[in-house]
């Protein structure tokens, strides 16, 4: 029976991980990983390689060009100071054979092609570069950052990151492109604060990219832009100076003249009971992305008097190497593990994973359908890995059975996940099945282990909202809680978030446990219980 429940697990992760793949070929969704990072620096020094050489084919022809130029006018001034030209045969033949041949092949010198070799290289790194998907995950990275963090949009252009200052800054151009991308979306404040950004920024030059100062956008679109998304929000007032200032910058625009003559218009016949423009609907996201992931939010009384101690209870192993376990919660179960991987271990799972990372996708347990579907929850990639896919993993595996006191044979596989530019994980329970579905032979996961690959800069918290308690990622450090309480029903109180990561990479490594096969490790206890019934490491505070 055992076999085949571990034949069912694994033809499960196989065809996740088997339709994960079939849904991201074509998507390399950079922005939700570090892990390409430095591939696309490569392919940008790439890219500029073959235009400085693009650069120096055209610099090289028009070198040639004003060499002709220049050898044409000082023949013409010899022909003019030459009172007898028309007499010479000589000078009569050679100005009819330069106007007959050499204009012809002037002509066909500057038609000729430049750099052709270059561009074609150009154009096959074209689908190498990021997507359109790719610019909407970094944008909403962004939003959901200043969001959760609750920062101004003038701080974050200026590299001011929750009170860390950087050494960093948004271009204009970065700015108006997060302020439309929030106009498609309907989120009206927001763009106006980027929109104001980037007017704000716009006169300081230096700071100005190189599209910016070929191509725009001018000073006059800007205030244009932030006139509507003032009417959006029934600022007339302000819309009609901003367009005041857009006419005066750009007084022979006829779209813009038109636009202001409307806005004249309405002004004057609008109602008062004019509807205004609502913001999309936050009342999701002020669930997904609680204000507590700073750390700064007050925790419940009781969380305060918890302590560490050395688990040796839980395995016999651990009479010699006793693991140092953090209580941070007892309802819910909220246990930190330390020293749970080594530096080389985490280098070597960071390493390992980093060529088959693909976008992080879903699957519903309870529904017919088995495709899976990229994430927009979750703005992460990972991979997954066997607990026997290599000695690290067999040990790490053996390693959690002794901290925790449960059997890591009936475990899922191990996801290692890293998360991009803003990346993060909206408010969510573990468990998979439903309630009407929870007793059925199928089987759950009872606990989750959450180990911490790397230290992350800043951001990048793991909160329960329940309890108002912040776990900042520490390196070979392991988050353990139950999903389920001891009678198998959801516990509410593991709702967590895996908030924003603001500066820095961040890497994790999960493992769900299954609450099949540890009927004898954790069985169903209530307060009669004795705590000899009990192995898993609850035994620390029973």
């Amino acid at each position: 029976m055992l076999f085949w429940r571990l034949v069912l697990l694994g033809m499960l992760f196989l065809s996740l991980s088997f339709g994960q793949l079939r849904e991201n070929d074509a998507q390399q969704r950079f922005s939700r990983s570090v892990v390409n990072m430095d591939d696309m620096l490569n392919l940008e020094d790439d890219l500029v390689t073959n235009v400085e050489k693009l650069a120096e084919a055209l610099s090289r022809k028009a070198k040639t060009i004003k060499w002709g130029v220049f050898k044409m006018m000082k023949r013409r001034q010899e022909y003019k100071s030459s009172r007898k030209l028309f007499a010479n045969p000589i000078d009569t033949f050679s100005l009819i054979r330069h106007m007959q041949s050499d204009w012809l092949m002037w002509l066909k010198y500057l038609e000729m092609p430049v750099g052709q070799e270059e561009l074609a290289v150009l154009n096959s790194r074209m689908p190498l570069l990021p997507k359109y998907f790719d610019f909407i995950d970094a944008a909403e990275g962004i939003r959901k950052m200043q969001a959760t963090y609750q920062m101004f949009s003038a701080d974050i252009a200026n590299g001011l990151l929750d009170g860390v200052q950087y050494n960093s800054s948004l271009k204009p151009i970065d700015c108006l492109a997060i302020g439309l991308h929030l106009m498609n979306n309907s989120r009206w404040y927001a763009a106006e604060q980027w929109i104001s950004v980037s007017i704000e920024a716009y006169d300081q030059k230096s700071s100005q990219t190189e599209m910016e100062l070929l191509r725009g956008p001018k000073m006059a679109d800007l205030c244009r832009i932030l006139g509507q998304v003032q009417m959006k929000q029934r600022n007339h007032e302000g819309a009609l100076q901003a367009y005041q200032v857009a006419l005066k910058l750009s007084p022979h625009d006829p779209e813009i003249y038109e636009e202001y003559r409307i806005l004249e218009k309405r002004d004057l016949t609008l109602s008062d009971i004019e509807p205004m423009a609502q913001d999309e609907d936050n009342s999701h996201e002020r669930l997904v992305l609680p204000p507590c992931c700073s750390g700064r939010c007050a925790v419940p009384r009781n969380l305060s008097s918890l302590y560490c101690v050395y688990n040796h209870v839980t395995s016999p192993f651990l009479q010699l190497a006793p693991i140092k376990t953090e209580i941070l919660s007892v309802d819910p179960f909220v246990l930190l593990l330390h020293d749970m991987i080594s530096q080389k271990e985490s280098t070597l799972i960071r390493n390992s994973s980093k060529e088959h990372m693909l976008p992080s996708a879903t699957t519903d347990p309870d529904s017919s359908d088995t495709e899976t579907q990229v994430d927009t929850y979750r703005t992460s990639k990972s991979v997954w890995y066997s607990s026997d896919f290599n000695d690290t993993t067999k040990k790490i595996t053996e390693r959690l059975g002794d901290a925790t006191g449960l059997d890591t044979n009936f475990t899922e596989f191990y996801q290692v996940i890293n998360y991009g530019l803003g990346g993060f994980f909206e408010t969510h329970l573990d468990m998979l099945l439903s309630e009407k579905n929870r007793f059925n032979g199928t089987r759950d996961r009872i606990a989750t282990t959450l180990f911490y690959l790397n230290e992350v800069r800043q951001g990048g918290g793991t909160y329960f909202p329940r309890i108002n308690l912040t776990v900042f990622p520490q390196p070979g450090s392991a988050l353990f809680w139950y999903n389920l309480d001891t009678n198998g029903n959801d516990h509410m109180g593991s709702l967590h978030t895996g908030c924003p990561v603001i500066v820095g990479s961040k890497w994790v490594m999960s493992k769900w446990i299954n609450d099949m096969g540890q009927e004898f490790t954790r069985p169903c206890i209530d307060s009669s219980s004795s705590s000899k019934e009990v192995l898993s490491a609850e035994r620390l505070i029973i």
